[in-house]
């Protein structure tokens, strides 16, 4: 079953309490020093969303209230033929605690810059590095971080609505099957290991669910693969195809990075706790900016201090599988 918010008990609170208590918690433990930072950690969870405007190309921005979820029987999936990759996948799934919130963080674009890659590599948190297929030092980046230990997807590019370039060897609208499947066997040859995959841009394929049927259906991927659909549109029919196809499909709640600068980084880091505070569940999208990897530096100690556990995406789809099967 795809994840919904209403899985884990409510806390009791309404979600504009909880963001008021994270924001407070975290100014009183330091995390914002500065008088900006701490006015815009205060102020309504929907900043970045008035500033949205031009920061991220082929996303059309989603707020969790917006989704239309849909919850579809998970059918058969044929065995895979991808060939073996050299690395082995690092699927990370410690121990886990139902009981505690949990919250898991993406950092999509990965590769492009090495030196952020391997400041994320080197966070003390479990971050899930989604590496673009088509950077230079993909594969380097991937084996990098599977020796840290690190889980690694890959970051596969998708046609957007609009005139974006989404990259190289992306999957279009009219493709056939056959293209498809060849074009997402490059991707993931280019990332060694990788444990799932989430959609790079995409906000026209992934709301067109022939094309979706048929991306998944066309891939013949693992049942063990995960897929987080990064919601770049209100209509998108990714989760639901995937989890279809037999895949665990999740959703994003939360975009760290819409507006590039560390306060509004940290606002959106309070929301996504809060929502895990509410919801027993989140997961948080950003990207290699220096002002999310500022932000990110204190990750483990925030969510700590609110009580929210740090995990993979391959323990919160395991914890969902529980929650599914119980």
């Amino acid at each position: 079953m795809i994840r919904t918010a209403s899985y884990a008990p409510h806390l009791g609170s309404a979600l504009a309490a909880g963001f008021m208590l994270v924001a407070a918690l975290a100014y009183n433990l330091g995390a914002n020093s500065s008088e900006a930072e701490a006015r815009a950690v205060a102020a309504p969870a929907d900043l970045a969303s008035r500033q949205l405007a031009s920061s991220w190309p082929g996303v059309i921005r989603v707020e969790a209230a917006d989704r239309l979820d849909t919850t579809l029987e998970r059918s058969e999936a044929e065995p895979s033929s991808l060939a073996p990759e050299p690395v082995a996948p690092v699927l990370l799934a410690p121990n886990l605690t139902p009981a505690r919130p949990q919250m898991a963080v993406i950092i999509d674009d990965v590769g492009l810059d090495v030196a952020a890659a391997r400041r994320l590599i080197a966070l003390d948190a479990p971050v899930t590095l989604s590496i673009l297929p088509y950077a230079e030092a993909a594969s380097v980046i991937a084996r990098e971080a599977a020796q840290a230990g690190r889980e690694v997807f890959v970051h596969l590019p998708m046609e957007p609505v609009g005139v974006e370039d989404p990259g190289p060897h992306a999957l279009t609208e009219f493709q056939s099957p056959t293209e498809m499947a060849s074009r997402i066997g490059w991707a993931f040859s280019r990332v060694p290991g990788a444990v799932g995959f989430n959609n790079h841009m995409g906000s026209r394929l992934t709301s067109d669910r022939r094309a979706m049927d048929a991306m998944f259906s066309a891939s013949d991927l693992p049942r063990s693969m995960l897929f987080v659909d990064s919601l770049t549109h209100p209509r998108s029919q990714a989760a639901s195809a995937a989890q279809a196809a037999g895949l665990t499909a999740m959703t994003r709640d939360v975009f760290l990075d819409h507006v590039p600068d560390e306060a509004s980084v940290s606002v959106q880091l309070n929301q996504a706790l809060a929502l895990a505070l509410q919801n027993g569940q989140a997961i948080a999208i950003g990207h290699p900016r220096p002002e999310t990897l500022a932000v990110l530096a204190d990750l483990s100690r925030r969510a700590d201090a609110v009580g929210v556990e740090l995990v993979t995406i391959s323990a919160l789809g395991a914890a969902q599988a529980q929650i599914v099967d119980s």
